[in-house]
């Protein structure tokens, strides 16, 4: 019987996708406020392919993009780069269904929360400005502790709240970190299937859903 499910955040609880397209938004309007039109979007493609859906070192891709754009008065690297960090949880987009989903199993009597890899600066950001801490236990953010798919986080997670991996379960979007991180753990999982890594690597032995509601099926 499950009596926890954890989620990951970014596009599982968070349309990380339409997130990423407000801080280009930002992004832009920062440092190019006068590129309009096709040179506007070119870039904001260049930016969003680039990007590889958040799974770059930072420093590394802005420096990519420095060149890519002949950008000579540029900021440093470093400094774009904690740009990210500062003012990504600024433009959260939360999937509608998220805090029915989580009130619903919470009054099931069903432990929730939240396993999310990151910075701890960045994803507790985010986590404060999503308005989903309310509607959960437990956050635990890799930074603070160890980067998933290290089973340690997983069993970390399940010792705060007092229960064994068998009875967790959890929902992600990413084939390693996420389902085959939680599976490493002992947990059940089940995959949200959206975002960068849709339809990858899906497996027959993890349910897959579509919407993070659907998560409701399995408990």
């Amino acid at each position: 019987m499950i009596k926890a499910v954890f989620f990951d955040f970014d596009e599982t609880l968070q349309d990380r996708t339409a997130a990423f397209e407000r801080y280009m938004d930002g992004f832009f309007a920062r440092f190019f406020p006068g590129v309009t039109g096709g040179e506007l979007k070119e870039k904001k493609h260049q930016m969003r392919q680039s990007g590889n859906g958040g799974y770059v070192d930072r420093v590394e891709w802005y420096k990519g993009l420095i060149a890519l754009w002949h950008w000579t008065d540029a900021p440093a690297a470093e400094a774009l780069a904690e740009h990210y960090d500062r003012t990504f949880g600024d433009c959260c987009v939360i999937f509608p269904d998220a805090v029915p989903m989580l009130q619903a199993l919470r009054k099931k009597g069903i432990v929730t929360g939240v396993i999310t890899n990151g910075p701890s600066y960045l994803q507790n950001h985010k986590m404060d400005e999503s308005g989903l801490r309310p509607y959960l236990d437990l956050v635990v953010v890799s930074g603070d502790v160890v980067h998933k798919p290290d089973p340690a986080l997983f069993l970390y997670a399940c010792d705060k709240v007092q229960l064994p991996p068998a009875d967790c379960m959890y929902v992600g979007d990413h084939p390693v970190n996420d389902i085959a991180g939680a599976l490493s753990a002992g947990m059940q999982a089940v995959r949200m299937n959206w975002g960068w890594f849709k339809d990858q690597d899906l497996r027959a032995d993890v349910p897959v859903i579509e919407k993070v509601s659907d998560v409701l099926q399995y408990v």
